[in-house]
C-alpha cells in the first residue's frame, strides 16, 4: 500500500491512471467537482477504483462534502446547506437531517469517507472559511459539528475533522499564500483553536492539518509537514493514534516551497499518515513513491497500520444507484435546503469550491 491519497483527472479512469493505481496501490482517492458530472457516471467511477484496488478493506474514497460553498455534487443538482447555516438554526434535528441526507448521497454514489467536518472557529477575518465554521465559539462548534460527525459515523461514512491545529485566525487562502499563526502554543489550548479536536478526538477516525505557519510551534515548516505539530503535539501530547492526512501538497502554500514529492515524504516523515496529492496526480504519484522509500521503514510501516485500520471500518456493500431513487432523493433535498437561510459571508478569493 502506498500512503497517499490520489486526486482523479476526470470523471472516469484514463488507462494510464488504471495502471498506475493498480501497480502502486495507493491507500485511496479524492474526487472534486471535476469528476462529478452525473450520479450514475460518478458510481462507475468509484465502482472501477474499487476493483483495481488490492488489500483486506475497500481503499479509501474521500470527498470535501462539508455544505454551503463546499459541495462536491452541485453539478447534479445536490446542494447542501453550509455549516454557518446549520449552525444558525440552533436546531438538532435540522443538523441530523442534513447530515442523514450527506450520507445518503455519498453512499450512493460509492463514497465512503467525508474529508469534514471543518473544526476551525469561525473568525471576523476575511479568509478562505468564510461559512465553512459551526461557530466562533467552542462550545458551539464542538456540540453542533459534533453532531453532524456523529451522525454521518452512525450511516457508515468516514470523517475527518479539520485543519488542525486551527485556521480561524488565518489572514490569507493556503490555496495561494501560507498563512501565518503566530499565538503561542498556550494559546491553541485552554479553550483555544485546538479544542474542538481536542475534545471530538475520541470520535474522529482521521485529522487533517492545516498548512499554516503555525510559529508558536515551529517557526521552520508548515504545521502540515512538522514533526513539532503532527508527532510533538498531536500524537505524544495530545494523544491521537488515528489516522492524519495532510491538505492538498499541491497548494500554492506547499507547492511554492516544496515540490509535491518531497512534500509528502516530509509529511509522514513528520507523522501524517496520508499526504493528499490532489491534481496531476498521473505524473506525482511516482516521484512521490520513490520519495517515501527514504522514509525509515518503521515509520512507514505505522502509516500503512494506520490505514488498514481505518480502512477496515469502510462497509463493503453499498446501496444500490437507480436514476429514479436519484431524482426523488434530489427532491427531497432540494426541498430541505430551501427551508434554510444562508448566511451573508465575507470570503476571501478561493478555488475551493471548483476543485
Amino acid at each position: 500500500m502506498l500512503p497517499l491519497l490520489a486526486g482523479i483527472e476526470s470523471t472516469s479512469l484514463s488507462e494510464r491512471e488504471k495502471a498506475l493505481f493498480s501497480r502502486l496501490q495507493p491507500a485511496g482517492f479524492i474526487l472534486f467537482s471535476r469528476n462529478m458530472r452525473d450520479p450514475e457516471e460518478t458510481r462507475e467511477l468509484t465502482d472501477s477504483l474499487r476493483r483495481i484496488s488490492d488489500g483486506l478493506h475497500p481503499p479509501i474514497i474521500a470527498v470535501d462534502q462539508e455544505g454551503g460553498r463546499v459541495v462536491r455534487t452541485a453539478a447534479f443538482g445536490l446542494p447542501f446547506p453550509s455549516a454557518a447555516a446549520l449552525a444558525a438554526t440552533r436546531d438538532a434535528h435540522v443538523i441530523e437531517q442534513a447530515a442523514l441526507m450527506t450520507a445518503r448521497c455519498l453512499l450512493s454514489l460509492g463514497i465512503n469517507t467525508n474529508l469534514a467536518p471543518v473544526l476551525d472557529l469561525g473568525s471576523s477575518r476575511t479568509n478562505a472559511l468564510g461559512g465553512r465554521c459551526w461557530g466562533d465559539k467552542t462550545q458551539d462548534v464542538i456540540s453542533f459539528a459534533g453532531q453532524w460527525n456523529r451522525v454521518l459515523s452512525r450511516r457508515g461514512i468516514m470523517t475527518c475533522g479539520k485543519h488542525f491545529p486551527g485556521m480561524g485566525e488565518a489572514q490569507c487562502d493556503p490555496h495561494f499564500t501560507l498563512p501565518r499563526l503566530d499565538a503561542p502554543r498556550t494559546a491553541f489550548l485552554d479553550d483555544g483553536a485546538a479544542t474542538p479536536f481536542t475534545a471530538l478526538m475520541p470520535e474522529l477516525p482521521s485529522i487533517m492539518v492545516a498548512h499554516v505557519q503555525a510559529s508558536g510551534f515551529d517557526t521552520r515548516l508548515p504545521s502540515s509537514l512538522s514533526p513539532v505539530v503532527v508527532q510533538g503535539f498531536l500524537r505524544d501530547q495530545l494523544g491521537y493514534e488515528g489516522v492524519v492526512f495532510t491538505d492538498d501538497l499541491c497548494m500554492g502554500a506547499i507547492a511554492s516551497l516544496y515540490p509535491p514529492e518531497e512534500a509528502a515524504r516530509l509529511a509522514v516523515l513528520a507523522g501524517c499518515d496520508a499526504p493528499l496529492i490532489c491534481h496531476h496526480a498521473a505524473d506525482l504519484l511516482e516521484p512521490a513513491a520513490e520519495a517515501l522509500r527514504d522514509v525509515p521503514p518503521q515509520i512507514l510501516q505505522r502509516a500503512e497500520e494506520r490505514l488498514e485500520h481505518f480502512r477496515m471500518f469502510i462497509p463493503d456493500a453499498l446501496p444500490p444507484m437507480t436514476s429514479l431513487a436519484y431524482r426523488d432523493f434530489a427532491s427531497e433535498l432540494q426541498a430541505f435546503c430551501s427551508s434554510i437561510s444562508e448566511p451573508s459571508v465575507a470570503v476571501a478569493s478561493s478555488p475551493v469550491q471548483n476543485m
